[in-house]
Parts: structure tokens; C-alpha cells; sequence
């Protein structure tokens, strides 16, 4: 695998067409656009114009994943299900080019491993399912619950591991991809928007070929317009991401 972040040398491939949208990803898996049951889309309007917008850059296959978290959101499969339905619904009858499916973004705690996984978790593809651990530090259970996910039949996908700054070694995000943890990077990281550290992670986990997929984790009017603008602003990067191999299109098997 060829450099993808450092500078130009003579023997790394210089891009060779223009990248114009996302359909390279072959779909998002990671995405806020329940309305009005988390931290993203607050409404069915706005859950409608987003997904228009990402549809019309490539994008028509989503699974988008609202949090569960136990002491942030009260959410449930229930719950997410029935705020779900409504933007099914309308998508369906108005844009049915498009294809959702809903699961969730599973925050990886005690509450997670003695409330949510005995009742089941809603997974897609074959049997995977996206979660996420603290932005403080490792859980102390986090190896326990890890095999627990596994144990139960699930795939996990760890999300944005780039953005856990406290883990500096990228030998521990390789060794649970060992484990059958696959990786998933969001798209804003490589742009810088959360911060040069997360970027400076984002590049080395594409060097080391650790990601296995690629997520909006879009929760807002900010977060669209950066992705969107890509294309006109950075280009050498959407062409590299574009090269890169992710396997997104393994996951919409159930929604094909």
C-alpha cells in the first residue's frame, strides 16, 4: 500500500481523475437521523433534507445509528424503532431510490452489558453492530464486554477510533481488529474538523490499512457542509479515500 498522507514523493501515485461524490463508500453506515432522539437531527424535515443532500453526492444507501447510551440518551430498541418510522415511511412514498434501515451507535458501559445486550441489540449485515467507547478512557470492563458482544453472535464495529486520544498506540486498535473488532473512521476526521490530533490518527490508521469502513456520523447542519464541500476544498484527499478500499457495500446485504 502506497503513503497516503505524506508529502509527495516520485514514486506515489498522483491522482489521475476528479472524485465529485461518495459513492465511493457505497453507502453511510454511521449516521444521527433518527429525528428527535439524540444529539443529531432534531426533526423529520431535517432528517429529509439531509439525507436528500447526501443522495444527491453519491449516497443512497444508509444505516443511520442513533445513540443508546444509557446515561445520555433514553433510548431503546423500542423507542428508536418508533422515531424511525416516520422518516421509513416518508422515504419510501417520496424517494424510494433510497434505501435505510435503522440500528444504533452502542455505547459500550455496564448499563450496555447488563440492560441492553441480554434483550437483544439491532444489528445489520451479517450480524454486525457499531459501537463506541468513552472519549475519557478504556472502560475497565471493556475487554468483558468486547466478549460478550462476540459471545452473543454480534460483529462489532468500534466507531471514530481515531478520536480516543488517550490511546496513543495504534498496536491496540490493531490487535482488536485481530480479535475481529473491525474499525470504522469518520469522514470529518481526516478534514481536521475535530482537531489535529484526531486527523494525525485518522492518517496513521489509513497507513497501517486498519479501517475497514467509512462513516458520516452526521448529526448536523455543520457536519453537512463540510462533508459536502469536500469535493471543491480536498480533493487529494477524497481521491486517496477513494482508493483506499472500504467495505461499506458488504453491509447493505439485508437492504439490497
Amino acid at each position: 500500500m502506497f503513503s497516503f498522507f505524506k508529502k509527495k514523493k516520485s514514486n506515489v501515485i498522483a491522482p489521475t481523475y476528479t472524485v465529485s461524490d461518495f459513492s465511493f463508500m457505497g453507502g453511510d453506515m454511521h449516521s444521527h437521523l433518527v429525528p428527535g432522539i439524540d444529539d443529531g437531527s432534531q426533526s423529520l424535515e431535517d432528517s429529509v433534507r439531509f439525507i436528500e443532500k447526501l443522495y444527491s453526492m453519491g449516497i443512497s444507501k444508509f444505516i443511520t445509528t442513533p445513540h443508546i447510551h444509557g446515561e445520555m440518551f433514553d433510548n431503546d430498541t423500542q423507542k428508536v424503532q418508533k422515531h424511525f418510522q416516520p422518516l421509513k415511511d416518508y422515504l419510501a412514498q417520496h424517494i424510494p431510490e433510497i434505501q435505510i434501515q435503522v440500528s444504533a451507535e452502542y455505547f459500550l458501559d455496564t448499563y450496555f452489558l447488563n440492560d441492553v445486550l441480554p434483550k437483544g441489540l439491532m444489528a445489520f449485515g451479517k450480524n454486525n453492530v457499531l459501537v463506541e467507547v468513552s472519549m475519557a478512557g478504556w472502560n475497565r470492563q471493556f475487554n468483558e464486554i468486547m466478549f460478550a458482544v462476540q459471545v452473543n453472535g454480534y460483529n462489532p464495529i468500534l466507531a471514530h477510533p481515531e478520536r480516543y486520544l488517550y490511546e496513543t498506540k495504534m498496536e491496540v486498535f490493531e490487535a482488536l481488529r485481530n480479535k475481529g473488532v473491525a474499525m470504522q473512521m469518520n469522514l470529518l476526521s481526516i478534514l481536521g474538523y475535530y482537531g489535529k490530533s484526531i486527523k494525525t490518527n485518522a492518517e496513521k490508521m489509513l497507513e497501517m490499512g486498519l479501517y475497514d469502513y467509512c462513516g458520516t456520523d452526521l448529526h448536523h447542519d455543520r457536519h453537512l457542509a463540510h462533508i459536502t464541500d469536500m469535493p471543491n476544498t480536498h480533493q487529494e484527499i477524497l481521491w486517496k479515500l477513494s482508493e483506499y478500499g472500504f467495505k461499506n457495500n458488504e453491509l447493505y446485504q439485508a437492504i439490497a
